[in-house]
């Protein structure tokens, strides 16, 4: 993933659990399609500020291309609230 501090590891790993389960509830919840809400359409990552930083200064984050195939990159599969590939 990342060098980051032990106190950025523990939130990384919590993100990381959480958006397991959200994985896991939309796979239950029967939806095959989530519909979107009134302010942000709809989730496909939840990725913790140590991480945003970091695609900043990579230039990532603000370049729609290159988020698509980071969030599409299976190494960063524990970022993802939603299966499949965008």
């Amino acid at each position: 993933m990342t060098s980051v501090s032990s106190q950025d590891d523990t939130e990384l790993r919590k993100i990381a659990e959480e958006n397991a389960l959200l994985r896991f509830d939309s796979a239950r919840s029967g939806s095959k399609q989530y519909d979107g809400d009134s302010q942000f359409s709809h989730r496909v990552a939840r990725i913790p500020m140590v991480m945003v930083e970091q695609m900043m200064r990579a230039k990532v984050w603000g370049n729609q291309e290159r988020m698509k195939e980071w969030l599409n990159d299976p190494v960063n599969a524990p970022f993802r609230t939603t299966k499949g590939k965008l």
